[in-house]
């Protein structure tokens, strides 16, 4: 059983919480902030990190702990949480159609597929605000691969001006559970209160290793800048809808 410990400082914490969802819950929009709760977003209850942690209201934290609500869409929430409270803020990721043949999957957030055979390397567009009063440098992406078993279920921000990507990075497909780190050669400027958008094409030795429907991926990515902080990427799913690898667990005793 998971030790409990109480919280450092709580109410101190707590306060932080409620300023980071802005006294509503993230889940249900439900405003009676003074029976929220406090949910450890990594289910180990001594774990008290700031970014472990969400405030809640009680009826959303019960569906989180029934598996209603699961634990990566806990983290997603908390990721977007952050992210808007970020001077470096992620608008949307998107794939270039006209130079790859991956198309987004409807109804499903951040989900893409492969509709042709021709042309399996993904080409990702990001979109990027630079919020703060000074440039700054794209200078690494890191990437984590986690591919789901099969045989399961699988497959805007209004912006000024029209954006068109400033460079393409490729970068080779992490290998099941892998994280690669690539640090850029062709660092990216990106000025003061400036959106932008660069490429990511990832490749492998084979593309047979995106070939639908038996290559399912689930992606976090993160962007890191000025080489001292980053900005994570909400998941990114190829080739599937939902990101059901938990629920093969689910069965085993």
């Amino acid at each position: 059983m998971k030790k409990r410990t109480p919280i450092p400082k709580l109410a101190k914490v707590r306060s932080e919480l409620q300023k980071e969802i802005e006294s509503i819950c993230p889940f249900c929009a439900n405003e009676d902030v003074g029976h929220f709760q406090i949910h450890h977003i990594d289910e180990i209850p001594s774990n008290h990190e700031m970014q472990n942690l969400l405030l809640i209201c009680p009826i959303c934290h019960s569906k989180i702990n029934k598996g209603d609500i699961s634990q990566q869409d806990v983290l997603d929430k908390k990721i977007n949480i952050l992210n808007k409270s970020l001077k470096v803020k992620f608008i949307s990721i998107s794939v270039d159609k006209n130079r790859c043949s991956w198309r987004p999957i409807k109804n499903t957030e951040n989900a893409f597929e492969a509709v042709k055979l021709q042309s399996l390397f993904p080409i990702f567009n990001f979109s990027i605000i630079n919020n703060s009063l000074e440039t700054i440098l794209l200078t690494g992406i890191r990437i984590t691969a986690r591919r789901l078993p099969i045989g399961l279920a699988g497959p805007n921000i209004p912006l000024p001006n029209i954006l068109r990507p400033s460079i393409t990075y490729k970068i080779k497909m992490p290998e099941d559970g892998e994280t690669i780190e690539t640090n850029l050669i062709d660092e990216l400027e990106v000025p003061s209160k400036r959106a932008f958008k660069f490429q990511v094409e990832l490749y492998d030795d084979s593309m047979e290793r995106f070939k639908p429907p038996f290559n399912k991926y689930v992606l976090h990515i993160e962007l890191r800048f000025n080489n001292d902080f980053y900005i994570k990427i909400p998941k990114v799913l190829l080739n599937t809808k939902e990101d059901y690898d938990h629920l093969s667990h689910s069965f085993l005793n």
